[in-house]
């Protein structure tokens, strides 16, 4: 225990900080600091029940989410084989799959009730792979974790600004393993072209540069729209109450924090989302733009929002988005000023593209820019931000409106077509344009189900090569037994289908490594596939 706490406290205060101590090594100088300022600014006894808050929420049933990674493995890989057993025991069947149910929702793993028209076996499968209790006891484990972190004030612009230290060595570790497994594992295609998967990625919009050109391409495309319509641009910046904030502007810990996580805080601003477009479409107001989700220092989101409607509408609109942005603690102190703020797109002064470029430069890469809002360097500060991103789940861009995107990139793949509408719109991707792929789709405003073009999904019995016997395996399940979804292959217009992907690529299978599923070869999960160092 650190000597700092010597003196403080009675014999069982001092055995009782020993026990969180050493159950939490990790976090054992931050414990420490927090309950010598809790003591000071308040009293021995609130001291004691913070650092027993942060010991109850590191602690999921029986086990300690701040062990190792090697603990963790061990954890999962008893789990896994506890299922097997129970399975052993009661066979396939509902009695083992509601056995199992129970003892993963002691870990806050969520298993939907058996349905007599579901099947139960994949889910077996699932619950008997280490692989799988690993995915998700991990997730788990770092968002409490980083909670912790934050109820710790570690995660701020004075200490590690958005994600903590501990997020950021996670991510990168994730990542290593990605670029690993990417650069190890092939697919080949009927003519015997083979390629890396990292060669692959790097091609597509995973990697963060062609991502971030995209999206810009697509940004200034509405703006290009917009000034052929006459719409008018607004910027809208919406934040949340100031209970949901770890952490003031000044560093220190905020005393109305409600232990909101940015998770909470996200699902917050989708549910004010909902009200605000049910709203708009109530007053026929059909916005089009992109939203961008980022974090504010100690991690809590806020949303911006880029946005053209008609210039009547957009009176209308603020006042839409400005009572709900209020709904909740919309009288507190500072409420009205920061809460929800909105600005016109001056032309004159400058293209919307331009005002947004900004926030999608320091989400993704950093590049562009040389600092943050708070002074870092701008690229070690988008690796955080991404660290941040990943923690919580938190998708940073959204599209909101026009055509869709899966459309523009499949007709990016398109080799020919003999139909009209599909030539035009392919004209305009292929070239680039997406504002004249915004018009070859309909407008902007047009609703989704009414545009002429639309993704096509295909069923596919997928083929593997097994590399050590040569065999090729025709298998249309996925490796604990449920069947493999739809695929895209290509475009639907006019119930005439346009294929996109006319190549057969195999994937080349890798020596197995045991899962305690019998349906797929190699168990090492593919970790999430941006950015990686390329």
């Amino acid at each position: 225990m650190p000597s700092k706490l010597n003196g403080i406290g009675t014999k069982e205060c001092h055995l009782y900080r020993q026990k969180i101590f050493n159950r939490h090594p990790y976090l054992s100088d931050a414990l420490a600091n927090q309950y010598i300022r809790i003591y000071q600014d308040k009293s021995l006894r609130e001291a004691n029940l913070f650092i027993g808050r942060i010991d109850k929420s590191l602690m999921l049933h029986d086990f300690n989410l701040s062990s190792s990674s090697a603990e963790v493995k061990e954890f999962c890989k008893n789990a896994a084989h506890k299922c097997r057993l129970i399975v052993v025991e009661y066979g396939e069947n509902e009695t083992a799959y509601n056995i199992c149910r129970v003892f993963a929702h002691k870990y806050t793993i969520e298993i939907p009730a058996f349905e007599n028209d579901e099947p139960f076996v994949p889910t077996l499968n699932r619950l008997s792979c280490s692989s799988w209790w690993h995915s998700n006891i991990n997730k788990i484990r770092l968002q409490h974790v980083e909670q912790a972190t934050r109820n710790l004030n570690l995660v701020n612009k004075h200490a590690s600004c958005y994600a903590s230290n501990f997020a950021v060595e996670n991510r990168n570790i994730q990542l290593k393993n990605s670029y690993d497994y990417l650069s190890a594992n092939q697919i080949v295609n009927e003519d015997g072209q083979t390629y890396s998967l990292l060669e692959i990625y790097k091609k597509s919009v995973a990697n963060p540069f062609i991502r971030k050109a995209e999206l810009m391409t697509r940004i200034r495309g509405f703006e290009e729209v917009a000034n052929q319509m006459g719409h008018a641009g607004e910027f809208y910046t919406i934040t949340s109450p100031s209970k949901m904030h770890a952490v003031l502007s000044s560093g220190k810990p905020n005393p109305k924090f409600n232990n909101s996580t940015p998770k909470d805080v996200n699902e917050y601003f989708n549910n004010i989302w909902k009200l605000i477009r049910s709203a708009l479409h109530k007053k026929s107001i059909q916005p089009y733009g992109f939203r961008v989700v980022e974090p504010h220092h100690d991690g809590t989101p806020h949303w911006h929002l880029l946005l053209f409607m008609h210039p009547s509408d957009v009176n209308t609109a603020r006042s839409i988005f400005s009572k709900y942005a209020l709904k909740e603690d919309g009288k507190e102190r500072g409420a009205k000023a920061h809460r929800f703020k909105a600005v016109s797109i001056d032309p004159r002064k400058g293209s919307a593209a331009g005002y947004i470029a900004k926030y999608i430069s320091k989400n993704i890469d950093g590049s562009d820019i040389s600092k943050d809002l708070y002074g870092n360097d701008a690229k070690p500060a988008a690796s955080n931000i991404d660290a941040w991103s990943a923690t919580w789940n938190i998708r940073q861009f959204q599209q909101i409106g026009g055509p869709s995107v899966t459309v523009w990139r499949e007709l990016r793949r398109l080799k020919e077509s003999t139909q009209p509408e599909v030539v035009k719109a392919f004209i305009a991707a292929d070239s680039g344009d997406w504002a004249a792929f915004v018009m070859a789709m309909g407008g902007a405003m047009l609703p989704r189900r009414n545009r002429p073009i639309h993704p096509y999904y295909e069923f596919k019995d997928n083929e593997t090569i097994d590399m050590e016997t040569g065999e090729v395996i025709h298998n249309n399940l996925t490796r604990y037994g449920d069947i493999k979804p739809a695929s895209i292959v290509g475009l639907i217009c006019k119930n005439i289908i346009n294929k996109t992907k006319t190549r057969i690529w195999k994937k080349i299978m890798q020596p197995m490594t045991a899962c305690g599923s019998k349906y797929e070869n190699g168990n090492k999960e593919l970790a999430e596939l941006h950015p990686i160092p390329i």
